[in-house]
């Protein structure tokens, strides 16, 4: 027979095991109170911005992961409003794609205007430098390199370069 001290490990044991996972979803409604999408991005604060490149910037993950191995860059544009951080996209995914910024570059973004890290800045979904224009979110903020690694595979691939990584064969 179980004490009541029993019981309540077990259905404490539970209910860590079972909200770990629900926690690590997306949530259906997030972003800014936007209805859909990440939580940080909020389709109805879309904007474009244009500026030169004041700085080039390393940034945490705005995910629930705390930025925890992910790095993401970022620049710091010279706009006619005021400098406005832009976030753009894990390192390895512009390294991927190719897309390279430099201080004194003119960049175009279209994205999400709100905070980053308590200051005015911008989440990125479409970025133009150089010539290039790189698609970095959908229309709700989902970042088009989610399920993707490093390498183009789903999941984490063994190595850079276009694998497959370690996820399902292709169809």
């Amino acid at each position: 027979m179980l004490n009541i001290k029993g019981v309540l490990v077990i259905t404490l044991a539970m209910t860590l095991a079972l909200a770990g996972p629900a926690l690590a979803q997306l949530r259906p409604g997030g972003g800014m109170g936007s209805g859909k999408g990440p939580a940080h991005y909020n389709p109805q604060t879309v904007t474009t911005v244009t500026g030169q490149v004041e700085k080039l910037a390393e940034l945490p993950s705005l995910g629930r992961g705390g930025g925890k191995g992910m790095h993401y860059r970022g620049v710091l544009l010279k706009t006619d409003q005021g400098s406005l951080m832009v976030d753009l996209a894990p390192g390895w995914y512009l390294s991927d794609k190719k897309f390279a910024v430099k201080v004194g570059d003119t960049v175009s973004a279209t994205g999400s205007k709100g905070f980053l890290a308590n200051d005015p800045g911008l989440i990125a979904r479409e970025v133009t430098a150089n010539g290039m224009t790189l698609k970095l979110r959908d229309e709700q903020g989902v970042p088009v390199w989610h399920r993707m690694g490093p390498g183009g595979g789903m999941g984490k691939a063994m190595s850079p370069g276009g694998g497959q990584g370690q996820g399902p064969p292709p169809r």
